[in-house]
């Protein structure tokens, strides 16, 4: 897959991390599908994606125009076909349980053409494992964002054991494109950011 490729973003979850996620693919300029399971999900998503540009809007930060183009590139679903339907790439933001995401990652596979690339936003499962539940494990990769997105520039890309080149350049390009810093991490309990704060917060706790 190639950057220019993606026209459509496909963000599976509407919590603080999906919606902020939808955010900031959709400033970027991609049409993105925000998904979550029920509609007062995807209703709360869209709230954690207004209610913030309007106070930056309150504040003369942005204007009403930019924060209604923000909001008209994305569009909330509950169904996962539609959602994921002529997306060049998936982004998982659900629930950190394992057999969760294993399960998503083998009913997107079932319905997304081969050549679709499934990111996790994981803070610290196993990319590996995740791909495993795939018949596309060189297409499947981690893109850590840090809550909450729009903010946050760093993102961890994560490879699994059969991660390809081409899928980590690509996560890469992508995340530059949003205007983010990207930095490859091998996979490891707790990828780089969390290993670096558990001993500070050990250590601020003795």
């Amino acid at each position: 897959m190639q950057l220019e490729q993606v026209k459509k973003v496909a963000v599976i979850g509407a919590g603080s991390m999906g919606a902020g996620i939808a955010q900031v693919c959709s400033q970027a300029g991609f049409q993105v599908a925000m998904r979550d399971i029920d509609q007062r999900f995807v209703d709360g998503g869209f709230r954690r994606i207004k209610d913030p540009l309007m106070n930056r809007v309150e504040k003369g930060k942005m204007t009403k125009e930019e924060v209604d183009r923000i909001l008209a590139n994305v569009r909330g679903t509950v169904d996962l076909k539609e959602a994921t339907h002529g997306a060049q790439i998936v982004i998982e933001a659900i629930i950190e349980k394992m057999d969760a995401k294993k399960a998503l990652f083998a009913e997107l596979d079932a319905i997304c053409p081969p050549d679709v690339v499934f990111a996790s936003n994981t803070s610290s499962l196993s990319i590996t494992e995740m791909a495993s539940a795939t018949k596309r494990p060189d297409r499947v990769i981690g893109m850590h964002f840090f809550n909450p997105a729009p903010v946050m520039k760093l993102v961890e890309v994560i490879r699994g054991s059969e991660t390809n080149d081409a899928t980590t350049a690509f996560a890469k390009a992508l995340s530059v494109k949003l205007g983010k810093e990207p930095v490859e991490v091998r996979e490891s309990p707790g990828f780089v950011v969390n290993r670096l704060l558990v001993p500070i917060w050990t250590s601020g706790s003795t």
